[in-house]
């Protein structure tokens, strides 16, 4: 039985895993998943805007049932926080998430990931240095420093941890 809940939240810097991880998830749970890239990015890595993102992730957390995965913008995070039973946070070290951007920009330069049809992986060393200093963690740990139910907080220092949480479920 899935002790996490029916509304779950996956977090982490850029190049986490957090994908990965909800497929994962989704596949053991029988929840659907939502995959902030593709509600955030039209092809060409169009942005749709900050407005439009947080209306569109505000009709999908009305659900009964989901996994949000991703970068959740600010405008955004207030309200589907509060309404997750989990909060699932990839808090790895640098070099694995580096070391996962990386490879991700090496396989999807030309062939762009499933979420993100029409936008294929760019290299950037501005954005590598992003995820090197964990740069999106600041924010995030603020607002996860703010969630009133600190329990429903489940923070997965490796990818071995993430790992065991999938067995176990």
């Amino acid at each position: 039985m899935n002790t996490l809940g029916e509304k779950i939240v996956v977090v982490g810097v850029s190049a986490s895993g957090k994908t990965t991880f909800s497929r994962k998830l989704a596949t053991k749970t029988n929840l659907p998943v939502f995959f902030v890239d593709s509600i955030m990015w039209k092809p060409g890595w169009n942005h749709i805007g900050d407005e439009e993102m947080v209306k569109r992730l505000n009709e999908i957390g009305t659900g009964d049932k989901w996994i949000i995965e991703g970068y959740i913008s600010k405008g955004a995070r207030t309200f589907i926080f509060d309404r997750a039973d989990t909060i699932i946070y990839l808090d790895y070290s640098p070099i694995v998430s580096s070391l996962r951007y990386i490879q991700r920009w090496w396989k999807h330069r030309k062939d762009p990931r499933p979420e993100l049809e029409g936008s294929p992986e760019k290299f950037s060393f501005k954005f590598l240095k992003l995820v090197w200093t964990k740069g999106e963690a600041i924010s995030l740990n603020r607002f996860l420093n703010e969630v009133k139910n600190k329990d429903k907080i489940i923070r997965l220092k490796s990818p071995k941890e993430a790992l065991s949480l999938l067995k176990s479920l």
